[in-house]
């Protein structure tokens, strides 16, 4: 767990990888000749009725709730038991919650004849008082007796909610999984309430709506996108999620705006960084809080003096702008990724930009 002034609540989110051109695609489901790639990833439009990102295309997903950490789940779990089981648990939970099926033996687990059983599930998992009292995922699973495989989800990274300001009550710290399918799940189907509408569009096709305008990605979805571009086939994408989770990735941004000159132009575009790891800004900042930390324990005497300057000419940072000149319209977002931080694992999609038609 990071170390945070406010409350941080782990979470996760899936993403999920279709191999595409199998058969019996629902007539709603992307029917464009898929171009570049063997793949397209599931995408869900959250509710405009959702205070975070309202309205915005992102991976299914959700918190850890107190079932996930029960240890009763590694008796329906095939061994060796994976790492962060509650989190790879609520992984599980949250994708059958909104999109109605299940990362593993989803055949075996839905099907006509426990169509009502299914349902009631669904219901049940709805009831959040019930829920609280009544592991209801667990015990249908074990009703089952189907032992489920979870280490075939890969983990892709690890993003920090950023401090936003003083009525912010707590972050999420969520653990991004890769997993592939190789058959489209046919009871799949979206909740209805948290999100209202269901996608599947390759990297290309993503940015490419995104940049039209046609929807709205947060910045670590349009980021995660940007590192899924050159992963041209489904097995190249698990190649890389392999390396990348050895690594247990953390993206912990800090919030800040650009330091604007005194006699600067008042018609420079407005901007946001989420500034990274390696970041000179960043470094500055934890070395704030750490020089904070040590002031506090001064009387104890356990001070110590920090003799490290961070390079100034480092950058890792996602920038925000908007195409409307309106930083609170989350739909004009555009992003730029710059990253010169030698030996950075994100070093290769320095660059990478949202990419505007000119004007005419």
């Amino acid at each position: 767990m990071i170390k945070s002034p406010i409350k941080v609540k782990l979470s996760s989110t899936v993403i999920v990888l279709l191999k595409w051109g199998v058969d019996k695609l629902p007539k709603s489901i992307n029917k464009k000749p898929l171009k570049n790639y063997d793949y397209r990833v599931m995408l869900v439009k959250r509710s405009n009725q959702i205070k975070f990102f309202p309205s915005a295309h992102v991976f299914p997903g959700g918190a850890v709730d107190e079932n996930d950490n029960s240890k009763e789940w590694e008796q329906v779990i095939e061994k060796p038991i994976p790492s962060n089981l509650s989190i790879r648990i609520s992984a599980l939970r949250e994708i059958f919650e909104e999109t109605n099926f299940f990362l593993d033996k989803n055949e075996k687990l839905i099907n006509d004849k426990n169509k009502p059983i299914i349902e009631k599930l669904q219901s049940d998992l709805m009831n959040k008082e019930t829920s609280k009292i009544n592991n209801f995922l667990l015990n249908f699973i074990k009703d089952t007796g189907i032992k489920l495989k979870l280490d075939q989800l890969y983990q892709w990274a690890r993003w920090v909610t950023p401090i936003l300001g003083p009525k912010q009550t707590h972050r999420f710290d969520t653990y991004f999984y890769v997993i592939p399918i190789y058959q489209y799940p046919e009871s799949c189907k979206i909740d209805g309430t948290e999100n209202v509408e269901m996608d599947w569009l390759s990297p290309e096709e993503a940015l490419e709506e995104h940049r039209i305008g046609k929807i709205s990605l947060p910045p670590p979805t349009w980021f995660t996108f940007h590192q899924l571009l050159k992963c041209h086939t489904i097995d190249q994408v698990i190649e890389l999620a392999k390396q990348r989770d050895s690594l247990d990735i953390l993206y912990d941004p800090i919030m800040t705006k650009p330091t604007i000159p005194s006699n600067a132009s008042t018609n420079l575009p407005q901007e946001r960084y989420q500034v990274l790891s390696g970041d000179y800004i960043y470094e500055q900042e934890k070395q704030k809080q750490q020089q904070q930390q040590q002031q506090q324990q001064q009387s104890s005497g356990s001070l110590t003096n920090s003799n490290s300057n961070p390079d100034p000419n480092h950058k890792n940072r996602i920038i925000t702008r908007s195409r409307i000149g309106d930083l609170n319209d989350q739909f004009s977002w555009i992003y730029e990724y710059q990253n010169n931080i030698p030996g950075s694992v994100d070093s290769q999609y320095d660059g990478a930009n949202t990419i505007l038609p000119p004007k005419l």
